[in-house]
């Protein structure tokens, strides 16, 4: 299982790409997820449980309420290191 130094961003996009059933290439980090990746809140939930499993870290609720975009979850990962 990746750690949060082993997994890099195009792994994280990835991850994100596959779970809202997106491109690849769509996965910006100024992309919003609801307003241009058109998911849903459910798709999102995924994701953060995704990530937490993947990286054996456990985003807190008000860190996972505020990832609006592929940036902002870039962001909240490299203030844990």
């Amino acid at each position: 299982m990746p750690r949060m130094n082993e997994m890099s961003a195009a792994d994280l996009r990835a991850l994100a790409a596959d779970t809202f059933e997106v491109e690849t290439a769509d996965v910006t980090e100024d992309a919003a997820f609801y307003e241009d990746l058109g998911i849903d809140s459910l798709q999102k939930i995924e994701f953060v449980v995704r990530i937490e499993r993947q990286l054996g870290v456990r985003l807190t609720d008000t860190e996972a309420a505020g990832l609006n975009s592929f940036g902002d979850v870039l962001a909240v990962l490299r203030t844990r290191g």
